[in-house]
This record gives C-alpha cells, structure tokens and sequence, in this order.
C-alpha cells in the first residue's frame, strides 16, 4: 500500500521524424476504468492514488504513445504492473471467543482441548502466523505452529468446577510484526452426574518383558464415574490364569511370561460401579510379551561346511547361510560378518547372509580358506553364532609352466660322448593334471634329444666343433590339457673345440754323430715341433721321456735344443744313444706326441762311414700313406761325403733313398698285407767306392680303424607296462664298416639307470631288471647305449639314445571324498542338484574314467549324474511322506580291464517347508447366542490341523474383521480358537463370523470357515426418536430458562421416558426436563464464547431398580443429537489498557514506531473488524496505522516534549461501536551530533527480524536505553534490504535522567564492550557476528552545500527555458495558418470515430482496430528506473542537475503550444526528487498499433474502408497499422518495403 505519488518505472517511444512529427505524447489507462497510475510525458509512470495489494494484486494497463504529426500516428503496448505486498494486515481469528469443556476425571496430559484459528490477508513470511498465551499456565499449552491448545497436566489439583480464561496471541512473520488475540473458556468439571461409567479409553495395549517374575504389575485400567464419590471394581474375563486386576484397576502377572510360547493375550477386562443399579462397562486389554534377547542366532546343522570354488570366477555366488533365532523384532535382527575377509576376498550380506566373493580367487595364492561367519542378533546384550566354512579353491589352469630363464646358454665339447647338457625343469603353478608339465624342442634338434617329462637335454651323437660350432633352437614347455598354455626359452649349444692333436715335429725323427772330443755344452740337435699352426717352438713344452739315464744330455723345455752335460771320453769303438724327446702342447686337455732322437758318439779316428744307427726303424707307417711320403734320414759319421742307395733285394719297390741326403721315401701306395718289410742301406765313399758300410732299415705299415660304429637310429622310443617282471626290452645293433679288430663291436650304458637296466655287451640287448609302479616311480626313462669297436691306434664309439616309457595299467580302483550328510527342501524342482559325490582314480587316463550309479533307497526320487557325481531331484519329495533317504552311490572305472568298484553311502534329509494350509474340522460352525450378553461369554470354539511340523504347524485362530459384528466377538486365546463376547450385540437375527487359521510358517498359510450365530432379542424396551439429527438456531442474549427445543419419542407403550443429556452440555449451559424433555438455557448464551452447542439426548424407559436388565451401551434409536447455533449480536470493542506512555528522541526519522495501542473485540466478521484512528489530530507530529493501531512519527524534528494523543478503536459493524484510550508521547531532544552508527555484518532483513533483541543487546550492554534511530544496508541504497552482508543501525542513548549521551561517550563504550556486545548478538543470529563502528567521512559536502548547488542549477535552467519559449511562440504563430487549413480538411471526413479519443483525465474512451490495418514494424519498449540520488555525492547531483536541465531544453523545443492537455502534461514531467521511491520492475505484453490521427478529440483523421485499403502485418513484438497511400498520390513518394517510414511511432 502506497500513500505519497511514487515512481513505478519508466518507458521510451522513438519516432525517426522530427520537430513535431517526432514530438511524443503518452497515455495510459486501465480497460476496468480503475486506474491509480498515470504517466508524465517523459515516460515516467506514477502511482497517485490508494494501492492495495489484498484488493488488487495486478493491473493490467494500456499505454499509447502519439507523435503531433500531421496526420497523427500512434502505437500502443500494455503494461503490466505487479503491487508487491507489504505487512499491513494483522492476523484475524475466526473467532474473537472460544470455549471448551474440560472433564477433570478424564483429564491427561497432553490431551487435545481444542483449537484456535486465525487468518492472514498478506503473503509470504507477512501471512505466516505463530500463537502464544499472552499468560503462561501450568495446564494449558498452545502450538505455536498449528494452534492447538493441549493439557500440561492431569489437572489432579482441581477439585471443584473452575472457569478459566486464556488470551492467545496470533502474531505475523512480517516487518514490523502485526497481533491480535483471543480469549478462550475453558470449564473444568469435576462431578457430571449423567456420565455414567466408561473407561477412559476404550481399548488398552500393554507390554511385559518376558521372563518377569510373578507379581510384576503390566499396566492400569481406569474405569471412569464422573464423580469422585462412586467406587468401581474391576474383573477379568478371561485368561484370569495367567493375569489378575486390583481394586485400583492393576493388571498383575501371575507367572513369568515366555514370549516364545505366547506373545499376545487379549483380556477382557469388567468395570462394576457402585451406583444403583450398577453400571457396567468392558474395555479389551491387549498384553504384549516383549521379547528379551534370551535365544541366540543359531545355524542349521544341515548346512555343508565344505564347499569347492573355482578359481578366476568373478563374483562368486557360495550361498546364503542364515541362521534363525527364536526371538523376534530388534532381537531376532541378525546381522552376519566375516571374522576375516581375507582382505575383501569375501563378503557376506549383512543382512541376508548370502556369501560372494568380491575378488577372483587364485588357488596359486591361496588354496584353501577357513572362513568363519559370524551371526549377531541386534539385541541388548547381543549374541552369536558362529559357523566355519572351509573353502577348497578349485584349479584350473590358468598358469602357463614358467621355464627358470628365457634362455639358455650351454658349451659342449666337442667329441663328447652323449650326455645331459641341460636340465630346464619348468614349474607350474597349478596341480594334478593342470601341472604336468611335457617339454619338446623346436628347430635343428637331430643332434639333441628332450625327456618328454623330465626336460633333460642331452647329446644324441659326440659333436664336432669342425663340423657346426653352434646350435639354437627353442625349448617349449606345455601342459597338455585345455587351455594350451605354454613357456619357451631360447637354448644356444657352443661346441668347444677340443685339443685333438698333439704337437708334429719338424721331423719324424732324430740322429746325430757326436765326435768323443765333445765338451759340456755342445748342441745336440735342436729339435723343433709346432702345434696348430702356431710357430715352432710356441705354446710347447719339451722332455727327455727316455734313454737318459746317465744324464749325459740336457734339454730345455721351451726351445727344443738337446746339448751335453759333460766333457765326452775317448772311444775306441762307435757309442749309440737312443732319446725319446716328448712335446706337449698348452691345449686342454694338453696333448703330447714324441720323437726319437738316436746320438752316436764316434771316435775321432773313424776311416770308414759309421751309421748314426745300427738299425734303423721309423713310425709304422699307415696304410693310407702317399707316394714321396718321408720315412727316415740315413746319416753317417765320415770325413768325406758319401753315396747313399739302397741295397737291391729290398722286396717290393716300395722306397727310394736320396743318395746325397739320405732320406727315404715311399714310391707308391702301401698293403698292410706285404709288411713288414726289411731293407739294407749303404753308404760309399763319394771317392772310394770300395770304403763303405751298410745298416738295416725296418719298416712296419698298421691297418687304420677307419669308420666308428654306427647304430640305424640314434634316438629309439620304447614302451613298458608298468608292474612288468624283468625282462627282454630291445636289442640293438650297430655296424662297423671296418674289418678285422676293428670291427669287433662290444654294447655297454653310458648313462641311465643301471640299477633298473642292463645290456648284453655281445648281442646289445637291453633287459629290465625290476618292475615299475606308474603311479609311484618315473614314467620316463633315458638310457644312453654306446657300441665300441677294438680298432688301433685307438677304439672308436657309436651312441644311441633309448627312451623308455612306462605304461600305466588299470591297476588302482575308485576312492571316494569323504561325504557329509545333505539336505533338500521338499517340493524341490525335478533338476535340483542336492550335492556332489566325488571319486578319485590314482590312475591315468580311460583307467581313471569313473562312471557314478545309484542304488538303494530313494531311486525314485532322487538320481545322479553319471559322469560328474552330481546327485539331483529326478521326482520333488515329501517331508510328510519320507523325511530321510539313505542313497548307495557306486563308482566303477569301466574303460579298461580290470575294472575296479568302489561304494559309499550317503544320507539326505529332507526340510519340511510350509506347504500344508491348515484345514478346519468343519467347514461351517453354527450356534446361539443372547443379544445381552455377559462380557466373555462363550459363543463357540473351533479347531484346525496343520500336518506340517514345527512352526509351519503351529495355528492361530483370527476373526476377520467387517463392518458390522466382528467388533462383538475375540478370540480369547489364539492358539485355541475359543471365541468369547465383548458385551452386548447391536441386533438380533442370523449374523456370520469369518474365523481364519493361519500357520506360522513362512509364507503362512490359512483356511476359514463360517461361524452362523443366531441372536435371541433378549432387550429390554428401547424408545425411538422420530429423527436422529436436529439442528436450531437461536440468538444470543436471550436470557435464562429460555425454551430451546422439546424432545419426544415416537412412542411409549404406556411406560415412563426419561430423557437425559449423554453430552455437549459439560458447561452447564443447559437445563433438561428428564420428564417433559424440555432443554432451555441455564445462563444467558453468549456468541463470543461459544457459537455453537451439540448435545446429546438419550431417551429411555423408567424401570424399577430391582428389575432393570443390566447392560451396557447405547442403541442409536434412543439417542438424538440436537445442534444448537447461537448467532452473534454486534458488542463494544475494548482497548487493552486504558492510557498508554511512550518516550523517544527528536531525531528519529519518518514513521518511527513510537508504540503500538491494541483492543479487543468479541465479535466476529465486520461487528470484530476493528480501525484504528487519531481523534481531533490537529498536529501533524504522528499518525497511525488504521490496521495495526501503530501510532509513528511524522515529523518530530527540532521538538521536544509531551504530546497527549486520543485513539480510537471502530468495529465495521452495522451501526459501528468505538473504544478510545489516551496516549501520551514524551519528546526528547537530541542532536544529529550524537547519533552513533553500528555496522553488523549481516543482512538487512535478518537484523530487522531480530531488531528489539539487538536493542535489548545494547542497553543491557550499555546500561542507557538506546533507541534504534535508522537501519539501512548501505549508505546510498537504503532500501536493499538483502544486497549487503552489512547493515548499518543508527542509535542515540539517554541515560536515567533521560538526557542524551555524547557520541564519544557512547563510541568508547561500545569498544569497551564489543565483546560482549558480539557474544550476545552470535546467540540472537546463531553465527558470527562482527559489530563495528562507522567513522564520518573527513573531507564530504554536506547536505546544505548540496541543497544550495542544486537550486543554482535549477535556476540557471529556468531562465534558459523562459527564453527559449518566447522564440517557440514566435516561430508557432507563423506555422498557424498552415495547421488551420489542415484541421478543415480533416473535419470534412465522415465515419470512423477516434480510436484515441480522450476525456478530460487522458483515459481512453474507445479503442477501435481498423479491419485492415498494415505496414508491420517490430519495436521494442524499454523500461528504466532512475537512479536513487546517493547522498553524500556532491559532484555526481551538479552532474545529474545539469544533464536533466539540458534534456528539459530539448523538450522545450519540441513542445507544441497549442494544445493545452498536452502542456498540462508535460509541466507534470519535470524532474522531481528521485529519492521518494524505488523504481519497480514489471512485465510488459506488447500489441502495438498505428493510426492518422488529428490532435483534436473529436475528430478521426482515418479513411473510411471505401476510400483506402489497409493491409495487415504481424510482429513477434508489436503491430503497427498504417493506412496505404491513395490511389490518386505518386508512386514515387512511397517509401520502399525494406525501409521504416519517416513518421512511424517506435518504442524502445
């Protein structure tokens, strides 16, 4: 609600003509004729008159703009203008009274008395309303959220009818916070006569912890009179064995309760009073056994324990394992957890027990797991159980063999005898089957042999270095199975080269003549020798091996030369020596050849040639030896030369001596078969024939073993049974192309087993000297055969390598697993695997082949799979048929002979499962019954049988519940279907009862059957009112003993009636004649404090005591209930106090709240509707708010002292009534001087909330009172109320004698306790808070600086505007003419109203759209608010001053001095003080038109249909019509289609 003319918001029009075409005019009005608003001709939009959002919360408004060419164009827009709401509306209580009766006998805590309501017209936190008592009370309490007021006690202190009055508060969430308030009645009655006898609730629920000893109390029934003077006694009806009930209406136990044996008893509990006769009255008392957490979780003992898990199965699903527990609810609540998860290798749901894996497990990490499940009930104390599972993780084969390296690197010798080079022996992983390992080699292998099994590498044949230096090849091993998983590594052989041969001399032999004159120190001979191309001499070690036994010769073991020891003696004849000189070179192993070195010494005086031998014999020479092949050198001791030459009869021809060197050589190919050959040679003096001397020469030839032996295959594979007694394996054979000795072959074993292998040396053949076990011992064996001739000079060998493999025979029969018992659920699917029977063969093969079969018991309903053992559901079982199968299972290995059984026994039992309903002995029951009954009497009991066991067997008994008899009946004890009454029935006749048993199994099952009882009537007479309900109005005030209503019964059968209230007439408002059955009033009613009355009346017939029929309950048919309606009359409203003080200083600002003065009105509507106003107000310092009674300042500047007030309250009633009170405003003086600003650290609207906390903060803190002058968010946007985290509060503190306190008094005290101060406002704010004082600027224009700045400009502007129109007016009256002759042309044209025509206030009188308007043009309306002035900018206001002084200028020159609305207007838009209101935003819709207009209001300047034809565009944002040129005007002057006309309207 706006009261002062406020900015709303600001719109723009363009027009792209000029001078007066572009000059713009606005109107706005509202289709309603309802318009507060209005707009100057700058586009500011105002509001003048009274806005009330709770009246109108929108207007919908028309705004045509108009340019003042000729002729006239306009457009048009709505604006849509949205009243925001502000708290102007106080809650209004649907009632301005309430009242309520209480019953004391009944009263407990927390009981619902009634509830209050009330109304709030505002919106948002303005309409959200809390209630409080305006006076706390110890019985009473009230909601604040929903109102309802409840009992704090059990009014046990209240021992006589009281009246009590409570005022409720209704206050709003708004800003500043707006009450009302309530009285409300309430009668407490202690003694009601009529109340008869009714327990104080009608049903009661009890709970015992089970195993409480007897004597323990279960919970209290009271049975109430309505007079404390009537004595009740109480009694049980049923289970009176189990409970019992005391005079004061305790259920006691009678023996400790086992909540597993029962858990739920219904009692039926009987109240007798001592009233004559006695009244009766039944409440059902339900008493639950609580469980305590005496059973812990227990596991079945048919769960496997052992379960097998393959490996690298993800997410393995090993089963559920639940354990039971025999408690229920929080006990019976069992949470399962692994005492060790292996590190998250298993998990197990907590609550279903259902145990997965959450990783892959690896049998190569761990093979077996005892996991250990721990089941926790939720009790207090908790217990558990614990069940061990051991897992067997299953291989499989998932690990290739893994070779030690990836390769290998191996040096032979060469001429070797085959051996093992290498033993890579691959490791896998995984076992049995998955783990054996065969090995094979890849590539150039004939020279190498791999074990199948054992990976052992080994030399077929002796290598040759000469021959390949170098093998590679790969080594692979593999497991045979699936998948194919496999290990290589790289095998490279380098075969050593061998010393093979020893060192050669230079000479086959040696011979030297020494003359007996020699000295020590002679040279001999140099004997030289060489080894592998190495020169003589190198790397070779010399030695006299033999023939140097008296030492006489010395040689050096590095140079080969022979010399003497000593000084020779003289010889008479020729002295011979022989030396074997032996050389051996540096290889490996070091080899050694020698030569003969023969010496002769000869006497000085030798005449004939003496030989250095006197026989000569060289090295047999070989058959092989070539023609020219040296033999021997011939030497002799003589002066001169001599003539070598054989002697002629040397045989064959087989030599020639050279006769100057005598050296002897072959002539031709020798045969072994003509030596030894002996030949003479003789030496002759080169001058003397007839001087000379001969010697023999002996010379031998050997047969050389050319060819080594030699085998047909030098890699032979055979095969053995394994338990086989010694025997014949091979034979093998080797052949030798040489003869004689040479090729004499004997067998032996160069390696292998001899302890279970031997071979004859003469035939080769190969015998086993043992048996072999398959399974115990080496399936494999590697025997190395070598055959070796008697060749000379040296034996030679062949090899064969023989590989023998042994044979598994069927020789082991089946060993089961041990088995544990299984279990199966009966009714099982056909196909259920109930376990798995395992048999293991220690054989191989088709001998390890196990077939499975089933014998004995249980054939017909169970089977097994005959190749993996598993044993399945061939038909479902029966637990009520057979609960347990002994099963024979047979496992035969059938494959090979000789076949092999073996046999187990094994034990399922069968769980029983809830799959039998229970059945009733008869499908119907009938019997009869009595209308009135006794409480608990037995109508009927009936049975049901379950053939399941256990819990699936155990019945309960239930009536199912219906509309009309269940109610009547209980079963007294449910697990023996006794039915009992619960009193007395509401008709006669034939009724039907459900009864259902129902299993405990899970799910339950259940069977009914149908109870017929047949009522007897046995009621006493029960009179009839003609209509149950009755509903009068009546005014209030009309007085005591006035006649309401007069109650009679439809008939009597000529007995008493008497009528009694049963309700509504707790307060006593009423009087009921029990004879006439006359009700009149019994006070004089009022409106305000109860509007309306239901009661109550029962009508029955006046027996005698002796012989009334107890029973208990009413029937409808004698009971009416009458509503009585008071309605209001109008009453005097009723101020609250009857004066009212209040202080505050002089500086505060406008609409300070000073205090708020309220009263009372016990009417409702309009007669409670009160206003507030000022009574003969002549001075203008205060005012009020009519709504609220808020009295605030208006203007209380510069004045001081007190101001007596006089307020007045008006109801809204037909013939108003009023209250006054008098208010008297003391007025301090005070200076802007002192006025102390605080900055909080919070917003705004949270600090305004809690605005009389922080006040209350800063006087307890300060000890002056403060008053709260200002609270804005920012010193130049006041008005934000949520765009700052800080606000600033201006205050001023008075002390005790009400004079002022200097701001630096109250600054520093502020310091002194901003702790504290900050301490109490966290409390208030529940967060941090920062209070801070705010400084004055040093160097800022003041106000008055500004003030006098401003007007300067403003009057340097007002004579520029003075000028610039007396030049308009000159320049207008010239143009006058011209405008007169157009405005009679316009006047010539007929029929078409103005579509803008105006009244005298600028409204719209009619809007009418041309049929065919054209010419689209999309525009766009801007709305801008102006910007607030900041105080304290002294620069920036010059600034503005002068901008909107120049953009009056161009106003003026626009301005069009002949039409006076519009001047009116435009003097309206000068600026104004911006400071008054916030600008608001609002939504526009655009729908824009455009006419040819004259300025005149009367006159339509557009042509008629028939003149011109108009065409129709449409734009997304607005429609502009324009009129075509006419057909008589020059094409030439039509503006093109893609460009604007010149005269056209646009907003912006």
């Amino acid at each position: 609600m706006l009261s002062a003319p406020a900015r709303v918001g600001h719109v723009t029009a363009t027009d792209l003509d000029e001078g007066q075409n572009a000059r713009i005019t606005y109107y706005l009005s509202a289709e309603d004729g309802h318009n507060p608003f209005s707009i100057q001709q700058d586009g500011t939009i105002l509001v003048n008159g009274y806005v009330d959002r709770e009246t109108k919360e929108k207007y919908e408004l028309l705004l045509v703009a108009s340019d003042n060419g000729v002729p006239q164009r306009q457009n048009f827009t709505y604006v849509s203008i949205q009243v925001l709401d502000v708290n102007d509306n106080p809650p209004q209580f649907t009632k301005a009274q309430y009242s309520a009766s209480v019953r004391v006998a009944t009263a407990k805590e927390g009981v619902s008395v009634l509830s209050v309501s009330a109304t709030d017209h505002d919106v948002g936190n303005n309409s959200v309303i809390s209630y409080s008592l305006m006076n706390h009370s110890d019985d009473f309490h009230i909601d604040s959220r929903t109102a309802e007021i409840t009992l704090s006690s059990n009014l046990d202190h209240i021992t006589a009818d009281t009246v009590v009055t409570l005022i409720v508060i209704a206050v709003d969430h708004g800003v500043p916070q707006l009450t009302s308030n309530a009285s409300v009645t309430l009668y407490l009655l202690v003694n009601d006569t009529s109340f008869g006898l009714t327990f104080d609730r009608p049903s009661y629920e009890f709970s015992i912890q089970e195993g409480e000893p007897a004597g323990m109390t279960v919970g209290s029934v009271k049975a109430l009179t309505g007079s404390t003077a009537v004595q009740v006694v109480y009694s049980l009806k049923s289970h009176s064995d189990k409970f019992s009930v005391s005079d004061q209406g305790d259920i006691v136990a009678l023996a400790r309760l086992d909540r597993e044996e029962k858990d739920l008893y219904s009692i039926i509990v009987e109240a007798v009073d001592s009233v004559v006769p006695p009244n009766t009255a039944v409440a059902l008392v339900t008493v639950g056994v609580n469980d305590i957490n005496d059973n812990p979780p227990v596991f079945s003992t048919l769960i496997q324990t052992k379960l097998p898990a393959p490996e690298n199965a993800a997410s393995l699903d090993l089963g559920i394992f639940s354990a039971t527990d025999l408690d229920i609810g929080v006990n019976a609540l069992i949470r399962y957890s692994l005492q060790d998860d292996f590190a998250g290798m298993f998990h197990i749901d907590s609550s279903t027990g259902k145990l997965m894996t959450k990783k892959s497990l690896d049998r190569e990490m761990m093979d077996t797991y005892e996991l250990k499940i721990i089941a926790t009930d939720s009790g207090k104390p908790p217990q558990s159980a614990s069940l061990v599972l051991s897992i067997a993780v299953e291989d499989v084969n998932d690990n290739p063999p893994v070779l030690p390296q990836k390769s290998y690197s191996v040096t032979v010798k060469e001429n070797e005898p085959p051996h093992v080079i290498l033993s890579a022996a691959a490791t896998d992983e995984d076992i049995g089957y998955n783990a054996i390992i065969h090995y094979t080699i890849i590539g150039d292998t004939s020279s190498f042999h791999i074990g199948e099994l054992s990976g052992n590498i080994t030399t077929l044949q002796p290598l040759d270095y000469e021959y390949r230096s170098q093998y590679t090849f790969i080594l692979k091993a593999f497991n045979p199975g699936e998948p194919y998983l496999q290990g290589t590594a790289n095998i490279t052989v380098t075969v050593e080269d061998a010393n093979e041969e020893g060192p050669i001399f230079e000479k086959p032999s040696y011979s030297q003549i020494l003359l007996d004159n020699s000295t020590a120190g002679t040279l001999v001979v140099d004997i030289n020798a060489t080894d592998e191309s190495k020169g003589y001499d190198e790397g070779i070690f010399y030695a006299i091996s033999d023939g140097n036994s008296d030492g006489l010769f010395s040689l050096s073991s590095t140079t080969g030369e022979l010399m003497l020891t000593r000084n020779l003696s003289k010889q008479m004849v020729p002295l011979y020596y022989s030396l074997m000189v032996t050389a051996t070179d540096s290889g490996l192993p070091p080899l050694s050849t020698s030569v003969k070195v023969s010496i002769m010494i000869a006497p000085i005086n030798t005449s004939f040639p003496v030989f250095s031998e006197a026989v000569y014999k060289p090295a047999p020479l070989s058959e092989k030896t070539l023609p020219d092949t040296f033999v021997v050198q011939i030497s002799v001791l003589y002066e001169v030369p001599v003539v070598y030459s054989i002697v002629p009869g040397d045989g064959k021809g087989y030599f020639i001596i050279s006769s100057s060197t005598g050296i002897v050589r072959t002539t031709k190919n020798l045969k072994v078969e003509d030596f030894p050959v002996v030949f003479n040679v003789q030496a002759t003096d080169s001058s003397n024939p007839s001087i000379f001397s001969e010697c023999s020469v002996n010379v031998e030839v050997i047969d050389e073993n050319d060819f080594p032996p030699v085998f047909s295959s030098s890699l032979l594979e055979v095969r053995l049974e394994e338990n086989s007694a010694a025997t014949q394996i091979i034979q093998l054979e080797a052949q030798d192309r040489d003869t004689g000795r040479n090729g004499f072959l004997r067998y032996g074993i160069l390696s292998g087993d001899r302890l279970k292998f031997r071979i004859d040396e003469a035939t080769g053949i190969i015998y086993s000297t043992a048996s072999f076990d398959y399974e115990e011992e080496p399936t494999e064996y590697q025997v190395v055969i070598y055959a070796e001739d008697d060749g000379i000079p040296e034996k030679k060998r062949g090899y064969c390598t023989v590989v023998i493999k042994i044979i598994d025979v069927n020789d082991w029969p089946p060993v089961f697993d041990p088995v544990t018992e299984f279990s199966v659920n009966e009714n099982a699917p056909v196909g259920l695997i109930v376990g798995k029977i395992t048999a293991m063969d220690r054989d191989t093969g088709d001998n390890a082949f196990v077939i499975y079969s089933l014998t004995g018991g249980g054939g017909n309903i169970f089977e097994i799979d005959e190749i993996h053992g598993n044993i399945k559901i061939k038909n479902s079982p029966d637990y009520e048929t057979m609960k347990k199968y002994s099963l024979t299972v047979n496992a035969i290995n059938n494959k090979s002979a000789p076949f092999h059984q073996a046999t187990t026994h094994v034990t399922v039992v069968v769980t029983d499962v809830n799959d039998n309903a229970p059945v009733f002995a008869q499908n119907s029951y009938s019997a009869s019954i009595n209308m009135i009954n006794p409480v608990g009497a037995h109508v009927i009991t009936v049975s049901a049988t379950d053939k399941d066991q256990g819990q699936n067997g155990l019945v309960e008994y239930y009536i199912l519940p219906d509309k009309n008899f269940s109610p009547f009946f209980l079963i007294e004890d449910m697990s023996k279907g006794k039915i009992i009454t619960t009193g007395n029935l509401s008709r006669s006749g034939e009724i039907h009862l459900t009864v259902m048993a129902k299993d405990k199994g899970s799910p339950s099952l259940n069977d009914t059957a149908v109870i017929t009882l047949n009522v007897f009537d046995n009621r006493p007479f029960v009179p009839r009112f003609n209509e149950s309900k009755i509903s009068i109005s009546i005014l209030e005030n009309t007085g005591v003993d006035y006649l309401i209503y007069a109650f009679t019964v439809v008939e009597t059968l000529g007995k008493p009636i008497d009528y009694t209230v049963v309700s509504g007439n707790e307060k006593g408002h009423f009087r009921l004649d029990p004879k006439s059955g006359q009700l009149r009033t019994a006070i004089n009613l009022n409106y305000e404090e109860v509007s309306q009355y239901v009661i109550l009346i029962e009508a029955r017939e006046n027996l005698l005591s002796a012989t009334q029929v107890q029973h208990s309950g009413l029937f409808a048919q004698n009971v009416v209930m009458l509503t009585v309606l008071v309605q209001d009359v109008n009453e005097e409203p009723a101020f609250l106090n009857n004066a009212y003080s209040a202080r505050i200083p002089n500086s505060v600002l406008y609409k300070y709240p000073v205090i708020t003065v309220q009263a009372t009105d016990p009417d409702s509507g309009d007669n409670g509707l009160l206003l507030y106003s000022l009574v003969n107000n002549e001075m203008n310092e205060f005012d009020i708010d009519e709504n609220t009674g808020q009295i605030f300042t208006v203007s209380v500047a510069g004045k001081a002292g007190t101001f007596y007030l006089e307020v007045q309250a008006a109801d809204q009633g037909t013939g108003s009534l009023m209250a006054r009170t008098t208010v008297n405003v003391t007025v301090d003086s005070s200076s802007s001087n002192n006025i102390v600003v605080v900055v909080l650290n919070q917003k705004i609207n949270v600090v305004e909330r809690n605005l009389a906390e922080v006040k209350r903060v800063l006087e307890d803190k300060l000890a002056w009172n403060v008053y709260i002058v200002d609270v804005h968010s920012n010193e130049f946007e006041r008005k934000a109320r949520s765009s700052t985290d800080v606000t600033h509060v201006k205050i001023v503190a008075f002390g005790e004698a009400n004079q002022e306190i200097p701001a630096e008094d109250v600054k520093r005290k502020l310091r002194e306790q901003k702790g504290n101060i900050e301490i109490e406002l966290e409390k208030i704010f529940s967060t941090s808070v920062t209070a801070a004082i705010e400084e004055a600027p040093e160097e800022s224009a003041t106000p008055e600086l500004i003030a006098t700045i401003v007007l300067s400009v403003l009057l340097a502007c007002t004579l520029i505007i003075f000028l610039v129109y007396v030049l308009l007016t000159i320049k207008r009256k010239r143009k006058y003419k011209q405008q007169y002759l157009v405005q009679k042309r316009a006047e010539m044209m007929e029929g078409i109203a103005n579509p803008c025509a105006t009244d005298k206030n600028g409204t719209l009188k009619s809007l009418e759209k041309p049929e065919r308007p054209n010419d689209v043009k999309t525009e766009m309306i801007a709305f801008s608010n102006m910007e607030d002035t900041k105080a304290g900018d002294a620069d920036k206001d010059v600034t503005q001053a002068y901008e909107k002084c120049h953009y009056l200028e161009t106003l003026l020159l626009d301005y069009n001095g002949e039409h006076e609305e519009n001047a009116a207007s435009e003097k309206a838009a000068e600026p104004r003080n911006v400071d008054a209101q916030p600008a608001a935003e609002f939504p526009t819709k655009l729908d824009c038109f455009l006419t040819d207009t004259n300025q005149e209001s009367d006159l339509s300047l557009t042509p008629s249909a028939s003149e011109k034809e108009i065409k129709v565009k449409f734009s997304e944002v607005a429609i502009i019509l324009d009129p075509e040129p006419e057909a008589d005007e020059p094409e030439a002057d039509e503006p093109e289609a893609d460009e604007p006309e010149a005269n056209d309207v646009f907003f912006q």
